[in-house]
């Protein structure tokens, strides 16, 4: 679920990624979601919902209850641990 105050959400892009490891080559290619469709998948099994924020971020700041947090500058090093059949929906505000 989404905690309260999700403006600072709403102020971003969320990205959809499907083919993580293929993510430089298609970058300009990545879905975007309003934050209205990715509030509507949290909760599924098969997305996986990660702050890409910075590093530093502790699970109490998270803006999205049950998100991972990732490095954005190590996101080679991070995306093999995901399924690829999970949908990855990444935040950054």
């Amino acid at each position: 679920m989404i905690k309260r105050g999700i403006g600072g959400v709403a102020a971003g892009l969320v990205t959809v990624l499907i083919m993580l490891p293929v993510l430089p080559a298609v970058a300009d290619e990545v879905p975007r979601l309003a934050k209205e469709q990715a509030r509507g998948m949290l909760g599924n099994p098969d997305v996986v919902v990660i702050d890409v924020r910075a590093h530093s971020v502790q699970p109490g700041d998270l803006k999205i209850v049950g998100a991972v947090v990732e490095d954005p500058k190590k996101v080679e090093d991070w995306a093999k641990a995901y399924p690829k059949s999970k949908m990855l929906i990444l935040y950054c505000a």
